[in-house]
């Protein structure tokens, strides 16, 4: 998908997101929200061109889904931590328990939130996370 940039509203770039999730409709939503937020979002399918598109540019915060096809969230931010990256990380499940919440926690996870997402904690959360999110003027 390509990335598209809303600068509008910030007082710099605007914080990018990497999101990875291999829901198609749920990544497009995910994907338009960030956007439609001014977030420069991009999203991808799975974890391989996801960890390589962040081997090209880190991202400022990333948004993983737990279960992907071929891996899975945790080990998604384990590989990115590996490649030297620590910003922070949200993990999304459809299917959260307290162990997986401690699992998430351990592997250096900020957060983790329960599909379906409420928009709201979702961007609030990107906004705190990334530090630098917050506009400097309504869109």
């Amino acid at each position: 998908m390509d990335m598209l940039i809303a600068r509008s509203g910030w007082s710099e770039a605007p914080p990018t997101i990497l999101i990875v999730e291999d829901d198609p409709a749920v990544r497009r939503s995910l994907l338009l929200l960030l956007q439609g937020r001014g977030f420069a979002a991009k999203a991808w399918s799975a974890a391989d061109p996801a960890l390589a598109e962040a081997a090209r540019a880190a991202p400022d915060c990333l948004i993983v889904d737990y279960r992907l096809e071929s891996s899975d969230g945790i080990a998604m931010l384990g590989a990115l931590r590996a490649q030297g990256w620590d910003g922070p990380a949200i993990l999304i499940s459809a299917y959260p328990s307290e162990e997986l919440s401690a699992r998430a926690r351990e592997a250096g996870f900020a957060l983790v939130l329960e599909k379906p997402l409420r928009e709201h904690m979702l961007i609030d959360a990107v906004t705190r996370l990334t530090r630098s999110g917050t506009p400097s003027a309504s869109p």
